[in-house]
C-alpha cells in the first residue's frame, strides 16, 4: 500500500465510501493529514469520475478528502469558484482534525486572495479562532496578507511580530514572504530585521544582503548600507555592475570619494562596470571630490571621447584653462570641432579656441575666433569684450558675415 500512487489511493478511498466497506476508515489519517500531496497522472485521469460521483459520497471522512483534492485540482486548472466550492464541502464535514481544518482554511483563504477576496479570506481563518492564537506560520502569514489588502497596516505589523517569534530564519521560504510582506506596507524597519536575521543564518545568500542595503537605503541609513556592502565584499560576495556603482557612490557620499574613485576605476579596469562616458563621469567626479585633479582629468577626458558629448570636451577644455594649460586646451577643442558639433555649440567652442590661442600668444587666431563666436547666440558678449582687449593691443581683425574656421557647425 505504501508504493501505491496517492491518486489512486484516493479512488479506492472513494470508491469504499460508496460500496459502505468500513475497511475505508484506515485511509483516513494517510488522507488528512498529507493535504499537500498532489494527484498522480492516473488519479488525474479519474477527475471526472470522481467529480461526477462526489454527490453520492456520504462518509465524512471521504467527502472531506475527495473536495479538498478537487478543489486542489480546480486551484491549478484556474477554475477558482469551483475549488471554493469543494473546499467549502470539504470544511463542511464533521471531526476534521485541527492540523487539516487549518491546512483547507488556509488553502481556502489563499484562493480568495489571489481572487482580490480579502474579507473572504479572514472570514475563512476566523472560523479557526482569533489570530492572536494562531501558532502555524503559514496560516499566519495568510492572515496578514489579507489584512494588508485591506489596507490594516497596524494589524499587518503585528501579526509579523508575532511570526517573528514563531518561526525561524531556518524556515527560509516563509521569512522570505515575511520580507515580501514587510516591504509591502513599507515597513522597513520590520524588512530589515527579518532580512538580518536570515542573513546570521544565510551569509552566502547574495540577494539577502544587497535586499537588505536596499531597505535600510529606504530609511536613510546610507552608513550602514555602506558597512553591509562592505560585509558583503568580505564574505566573497559577487558584485553586479549596478551594487558596485551603489557601493562607490556610498562611499562618496559618506565622505571617502577617494574609495570610491578607486572602487569605479578597478571595476572598469576588470570589466565589471562597462566602460561609459556616464561611468567615467562618475569617475571624473569621484576624483574631482577626492582632489585628485590629474586623475579626474584623465577620467573626463575619457568620457568626453567614450561619449563625444560636446559638454563634456567644453568642460575638459574649462579645467585645462582654469590650470592655464593652454596647448592642451586647444587640442581639446580641436579634437572637438574636428568630430563635428552642433550649433548650439558653435559659439562656446570658438570663445574657448580663442582663449587657447590668445593664451598660446596666437592673437590673430584668437581674433578670428572670437569674430567666429559673436556670430552665435549665447557668447557674443564675451566674445566681444575679447575683441575689444585684442583691439586694445593692437590686433586688427574684421567680423566676417559667416562663421570660418576650424569650429564650423557640422553637416545636417
Amino acid at each position: 500500500m505504501a508504493r501505491m500512487g496517492y491518486g489512486k489511493v484516493l479512488i479506492i478511498v472513494v470508491l469504499l465510501a460508496l460500496s459502505g466497506t468500513a475497511g475505508a476508515q484506515q485511509y483516513r489519517s494517510k488522507l488528512l493529514l498529507n493535504p499537500g500531496r498532489a494527484l498522480s497522472e492516473s488519479a488525474a485521469a479519474s477527475i471526472d469520475e470522481l467529480e461526477a460521483r462526489f454527490a453520492d459520497i456520504e462518509q465524512d471522512y471521504a467527502r472531506a478528502s475527495a473536495g479538498s483534492q478537487l478543489a486542489r485540482h480546480h486551484v491549478q486548472q484556474g477554475n477558482y469558484e469551483k475549488a471554493i466550492a469543494y473546499y467549502q464541502s470539504a470544511l463542511s464535514a464533521q471531526g476534521l482534525a485541527p492540523i487539516v481544518q487549518a491546512d483547507l482554511r488556509r488553502e481556502l483563504a489563499e484562493v480568495y486572495l489571489h481572487t482580490r477576496q480579502p474579507a473572504q479570506a479572514l472570514e475563512a481563518l476566523q472560523a479557526l479562532g482569533s489570530w492572536e492564537t494562531f501558532s502555524d506560520p503559514d496560516v499566519l502569514l495568510t492572515y496578514g496578507r489579507a489584512q494588508s489588502m485591506l489596507g490594516n497596516y497596524l494589524a499587518v505589523a503585528d501579526c509579523l511580530d508575532r511570526l517573528l517569534q514563531l518561526a525561524s530564519p531556518e524556515q527560509q521560504g516563509l521569512y522570505q514572504r515575511m520580507v515580501v510582506l514587510a516591504y509591502g506596507i513599507q515597513d522597513y524597519q520590520r524588512s530589515a530585521a527579518i532580512l538580518e536575521g536570515l542573513l546570521e543564518h544565510y551569509p552566502g545568500q547574495a540577494d539577502y544582503w544587497f535586499q537588505l542595503v536596499s531597505v535600510l537605503l529606504k530609511l536613510g541609513q546610507h552608513l550602514s548600507a555602506l558597512d553591509y556592502l562592505l560585509m558583503a565584499q568580505w564574505q566573497g560576495i559577487t558584485f553586479s555592475q549596478q551594487n558596485i556603482l551603489l557601493l562607490a557612490g556610498l562611499h562618496a557620499t559618506q565622505g571617502n570619494p577617494y574609495a570610491g574613485a578607486k572602487v569605479l576605476e578597478q571595476a572598469l579596469d576588470t570589466g565589471v562596470v562597462a566602460e561609459s562616458g556616464d561611468h567615467y563621469r562618475l569617475l571624473f567626479e569621484y576624483w574631482l571630490q577626492a582632489r585628485e585633479r590629474e586623475r579626474a582629468l584623465a577620467a573626463l577626458a575619457r568620457a568626453a571621447r567614450l561619449s563625444g558629448d560636446a559638454e563634456l570636451f567644453l568642460y575638459w577644455a574649462q579645467q585645462l584653462m582654469e590650470q592655464a594649460r593652454w596647448g592642451e586646451m586647444n587640442g581639446v577643442i580641436r579634437e572637438l570641432c574636428q568630430a563635428g558639433i552642433g550649433p548650439r555649440y558653435v559659439g562656446r567652442a570658438n570663445l574657448m579656441l580663442g582663449i587657447s590661442e590668445y593664451g598660446l600668444g596666437k592673437k590673430a587666431a584668437a581674433y578670428r575666433a572670437f569674430a567666429n563666436a559673436t556670430l552665435s547666440g549665447g557668447v557674443n558678449t564675451q566674445a566681444g569684450h575679447w575683441l575689444t582687449k585684442l583691439e586694445s593691443e593692437g590686433v586688427q581683425g574684421r567680423v566676417a558675415a559667416s562663421v570660418s574656421g576650424p569650429c564650423q557647425a557640422a553637416a545636417p
